[in-house]
């Protein structure tokens, strides 16, 4: 075997420990997860419904109990907030709530490439994860405490705070799509297998 392509370092190391084999960690090639999708159409960030996109995804942990506290402590904030739950969307949800958030908080257990995520912050959407390998500069953040079974208030504060911050800025949500397209792009993820060839 020449080698095996994943999506980030924390896949890698899942694989590798769950497959036991530390002596072929060097057969292992990071290719970042990509899209080409670019969305015609980029509400300005004052013309968008909803504060927050709040999409869950339970896969390998149970985080239900955690998700609604979370909920519950930004209903508390008044601001407007959807949820999104994995699974149970389409394209044409997805390019709705996209294009009327101003924030997603990405609470996700776990992902390999969150490709979804990728095409909703191709709408200028800045995103909030406790994955650090999803975050992109500039557009995202990274909020250890949501991965955090007790320390929520924490993470929402944070995340409160920024959003409040940001918000007051009326950011530009095409420069953010612009951003998020060029650093998403497949030819990036080709360059980065090249690259570990």
């Amino acid at each position: 075997m020449k080698g095996v392509v994943v999506h980030s370092n924390r896949v890698r190391d899942h694989v590798v420990n769950k497959t036991n084999n530390t002596l072929y960690l060097n057969k292992f090639f990071i290719m970042r997860p990509c899209t080409n999708f670019k969305p015609k159409l980029i509400k300005s960030f004052e013309n968008r419904n909803f504060d927050i996109l709040f999409f869950e995804k339970y896969r390998d942990l149970n985080r239900l109990k955690q998700g609604k506290e979370l909920m519950d402590l930004f209903k508390i904030s008044k601001k407007k907030i959807v949820t999104m739950k994995y699974g149970k969307y389409n394209k044409k949800i997805i390019t709705d709530l996209a294009n009327n958030s101003k924030f997603i908080i990405y609470f996700s257990f776990y992902d390999t490439g969150a490709i979804g995520l990728k095409e909703i912050q191709n709408y200028g959407v800045i995103a909030f994860t406790h994955q650090k390998d999803l975050v992109i500069n500039e557009t995202s953040f990274y909020i250890p405490e949501l991965a955090s079974l007790d320390n929520l208030k924490l993470a929402s504060e944070k995340i409160l705070y920024i959003i409040d911050t940001i918000s007051k800025k009326a950011p530009n949500t095409t420069l953010i799509a612009k951003k998020n397209q060029l650093i998403n792009k497949c030819e990036n993820a080709l360059i980065d297998l090249c690259n570990n060839l």
